[in-house]
């Protein structure tokens, strides 16, 4: 079983990586990497409304356009 769950590790994933450079949509995660703003920071911005998010299934996803606006305005 252990062999099994190991080989499985070891497949290259199927789903296709984009590197964060690339991406449209941001999470709250790559959000904090490419700011280094607190997860806190980032909720309350949201709550405010200065910064534009929208849950997407159970996460919240940012615009990249819409984060660089809200740099802008900081």
């Amino acid at each position: 079983m252990t062999e099994a769950i190991q080989s499985l590790k070891t497949l290259p994933s199927t789903a296709p990586t984009v590197p964060i450079e690339n991406k449209l949509l941001l999470t709250l995660k790559e959000v904090q990497a490419l700011t280094g703003l607190s997860r806190e920071t980032l909720r309350e911005a949201i709550a405010s409304n200065q910064l534009k998010a929208q849950i997407v299934g159970k996460a919240w996803r940012v615009k990249r356009k819409d984060l660089e606006e809200y740099i802008e305005n900081l």
